[in-house]
């Protein structure tokens, strides 16, 4: 039996158009993947400063300075994560807004 150039021409084009759609589908669905648990997490973070502003407000800075150093991960002298301006503080990305010297939002 003979196979001719065309016959093997549209095999490989058929092969490549397959692979191709294989990969559009699953880059699709691994992005969906990827966008659910963002939402989860961010989700997970507006609870958790909801909960912390809720707890902690009215406190002074001070307060919330020490809880701050004391609660975290990172028990080193001096936390780089840590960050306090004028009526702020900084908790890596998280900043606590202060008014007045009293913590009145988190926000992130």
């Amino acid at each position: 039996m003979k196979i001719n150039k065309s016959s093997i021409l549209i095999i490989a084009l058929t092969l490549v158009i397959v692979y191709l759609s294989y990969s559009v589908v699953d880059k699709s669905i691994t992005l969906s993947y990827s966008d659910q648990g963002c939402g989860s997490a961010r989700a997970d973070i507006d609870n958790i400063t909801s909960l912390i502003e809720r707890e902690w407000t009215g406190m002074n800075m001070e307060q919330i300075a020490y809880k701050l150093e004391n609660t975290s991960i990172n028990k080193k002298e001096t936390n780089p994560q840590i960050k306090k301006e004028n009526d702020l503080i900084w908790y890596g990305d998280v900043r606590f807004i202060f008014s007045s010297d009293r913590l009145v939002k988190v926000e992130y």
